[in-house]
């Protein structure tokens, strides 16, 4: 059912997701098996997910918002305002296609996490020298983390998504290097400690992220 509602509504209409591969049955079985057997918690990353044309319009709008910039000892980043106020009419259809419930539905199958209602979205930018300190995102009925990459970087360039094990948070048991159109989740819960590593380059790390949200 969900490989039906994705491909006819959502690949053939608007092709946001490029690797159908990611909508076969076999293929959602397989990356739940993975997702709920990751270390340090449930997580993964999905590469390529969507169409890069689309996300390029994308980038393009979400660099047309307003940035405020937010600055304490745990962070030092831009964000938006929650992005479905935009008024852009790319973004509007983003956040729809997000938000639909063909497409919570996909993610329900690839995490297992049943019973997604909505989500939320917005933008975050770093800037060399930008960080994110580590937290666990435990909010009432947030179940899915997720990460929508719209900037290139390698190891080097640093701001990785960092996941650490609850028991042993001094050092990260999985680093995330932003690639263009890769799709990253996790399970929301006390043990999904993480943290963005400093941007180490002159690169700008823009993403477009939120929650999914359930009972």
């Amino acid at each position: 059912m969900i490989q039906t509602w994705i491909s006819k509504k959502y690949i053939d209409k608007k092709e946001y997701i490029d690797k159908k591969e990611y909508i076969d049955k076999k293929e959602i079985q397989k990356i739940s098996k993975n997702f709920k057997k990751a270390k340090p918690y449930p997580n993964f990353v999905l590469n390529g997910f969507f169409s890069k044309s689309k996300l390029l319009e994308l980038k393009k709008d979400i660099l047309r918002q307003k940035f405020e910039r937010q600055e304490k000892d745990l962070y030092s980043f831009s964000n938006t305002k929650e992005l479905k106020l935009s008024g852009s009419r790319v973004i509007a259809e983003f956040y729809d296609f997000l938000s639909s419930a063909e497409f919570l539905a996909l993610i329900s199958g690839l995490t297992g996490e049943k019973n997604l209602r909505h989500t939320d979205m917005h933008a975050h930018l770093y800037r060399q020298g930008d960080y994110l300190l580590f937290h666990d995102d435990v909010v009432e009925n947030r179940k899915i983390a997720y990460i929508v990459y719209l900037s290139d970087f390698s190891a080097k360039d640093g701001g990785s998504l960092r996941l650490y094990n609850s028991k042993k948070p001094l050092k990260p048991a999985k680093c995330i290097t932003p690639k263009f159109s890769s799709l990253a989740c996790f399970k929301v819960s006390s043990k999904s400690l993480h943290d963005v590593e400093e941007v180490k380059s002159g690169k700008t790390r823009l993403t477009v992220g939120g929650w999914f949200y359930g009972n």
